[in-house]
């Protein structure tokens, strides 16, 4: 392998491969956000007479024909590559010759890779906020289909008072909403360009100067991050941003997949999971475990281990790169992709639940009106804290008298509130994506018309 770095001496192989650690993997998740930036790089260079339109052209072709290939066969780096930066390089001056050595002017792997996981941090937040959006609309629905079916309603895991299959499911679709909105900060938290910062300290102005408002403006972020001394002073501020996101959907999650394991307890025996979504035992042939939801329920912990990862690796360093920052992105993408997952199984697995009747009623003793019951004595002129005494007594002496006319926690409101908040959401979701999805096209287009200037003159 010949890094980017090398010089006279050779590196030491075992030490490389801990160096190299699993980069090559975890990289492979930013290639086209390494295409697109030095795309955007390549205009910058142009700019600022680096590069001359022959230059930039030759380079602009081979690299939208790689994001070509990508997107068809998923490229990745392999054995011969440090990182992307390495492989993209590799293939540039494999291809090109000595235009393939120009790419890397005026720039660093440290802001590369600041610039591609931005990128990549824009492009997940959006298709995850798609999904969560499904997820919450999913529950919503089932919540309208259900909301005037009881459900016993617990604290401390004991009978507490009366709700509904739709008062639970529209809770849980209000919770996601919410989570949706982390995910909009995540989004913008990413929105500051990190290329052109080098290494940290910027480049020799007087030498060559880069137009970072352009760069900024082409790659479709709001602006440049400024001064460059904070792009690597604030590696690992967006990281958290994101999986603090990741880490309150799976919160959500996790609590809704243990209703689903305790409702499907035969003990209580509220739900079923169909047999072809459980497993079995080995041993025991009677058994039916739900461990799709268990599964779902330890992923919170997993994700939420991600973003502590991040935040103790970037707050232990001191100003500038170093080489810990290179573990940022293994828990980053490790929390973002499992939370994908989770998501994806839930909307998966949610229609197929069934509500089992009988079950679900004759759990909801008369005991749970209690609260109702004194309520209805201060509607009648006493106190509540005597009517609370008063029935306290009836509930200990078994004379809870039945109450009459029970009705269920009417959800039409939330409802209504709901699904406002959707569609302000998916409103947002779709300008935003339209606005991403414009700007590559921007700049795949602006290359167009590149060439055609280009062997226009010639």
């Amino acid at each position: 392998m010949k890094t980017l770095w090398q010089k006279e001496d050779t590196l030491d192989g075992i030490i490389l491969d801990f160096t190299v650690g699993n980069d090559r993997e975890i990289d492979s998740h930013f290639v086209k956000q390494d295409i697109i930036g030095t795309l955007g790089h390549i205009l910058t260079l142009l700019k600022c007479k680096v590069l001359n339109n022959k230059e930039c052209l030759i380079l602009s072709r081979r690299l939208i024909s790689l994001l070509k290939e990508h997107k068809k066969n998923n490229l990745k780096p392999n054995v011969i590559d440090e990182d992307v930066h390495s492989m993209l390089e590799r293939i540039l001056v494999r291809d090109l010759g000595d235009i393939g050595k120009k790419v890397h002017t005026a720039r660093s792997r440290n802001d590369q890779i600041a610039t591609d996981v931005s990128l990549w941090i824009r492009s997940e937040s959006l298709s995850l906020h798609r999904k969560v959006l499904t997820l919450s609309n999913l529950l919503m629905m089932a919540s309208i289909k259900h909301k005037d079916r009881l459900l016993l309603g617990m604290t401390h895991l004991q009978p507490a008072m009366p709700s509904s299959i739709g008062a639970w499911l529209l809770g849980y679709s209000t919770l996601f909403v919410d989570d949706s909105y982390h995910l909009v900060n995540s989004y913008k938290s990413a929105s500051a360009c990190p290329l052109g910062s080098a290494a940290g300290y910027g480049i020799p102005s007087d030498v060559i100067e880069l137009d970072r408002n352009y760069t900024s403006k082409i790659l479709g972020f709001s602006r440049p991050l400024e001064p460059v001394t904070a792009v690597q002073g604030g590696r690992g501020k967006i990281e958290s941003t994101t999986l603090f996101a990741m880490s309150q959907i799976s919160i959500t999650a996790a609590r809704l997949a243990r209703d689903l394991i305790l409702y499907s307890n035969p003990q209580f025996d509220f739900i079923k999971i169909p047999n072809n979504f459980t497993t079995g035992s080995s041993i025991m042939p009677q058994k039916r475990n739900p461990d799709v939801a268990e599964l779902i329920r330890s992923s919170c912990h997993t994700i939420q281990a991600c973003l502590q990862e991040v935040m103790s690796i970037s707050g232990s360093v001191s100003t500038g790169y170093h080489r810990d920052f290179q573990r940022l992105k293994y828990p980053l993408v490790r929390g973002v992709e499992l939370t994908k997952k989770v998501v994806d199984i839930l909307i998966y697995i949610l229609p197929n639940i069934i509500f089992k009747k009988g079950k679900i009623e004759s759990a909801c003793n008369h005991e749970i009106y209690a609260t109702k019951r004194a309520l209805q004595l201060v509607s009648q002129g006493m106190t509540f804290r005597d009517a609370y005494n008063h029935v306290a007594k009836e509930v200990e002496n078994k004379r809870l008298p039945v109450v009459r006319g029970e009705k269920l926690p009417n959800i039409d409101n939330a409802l209504l509130q709901i699904k406002a908040r959707l569609t302000q959401m998916s409103d947002w979701n779709n300008n935003i994506s339209n606005y991403e999805k414009e700007i590559e096209n921007n700049l795949l287009n602006f290359f167009n018309y590149f060439w055609y200037l280009i062997k226009k003159e010639n």
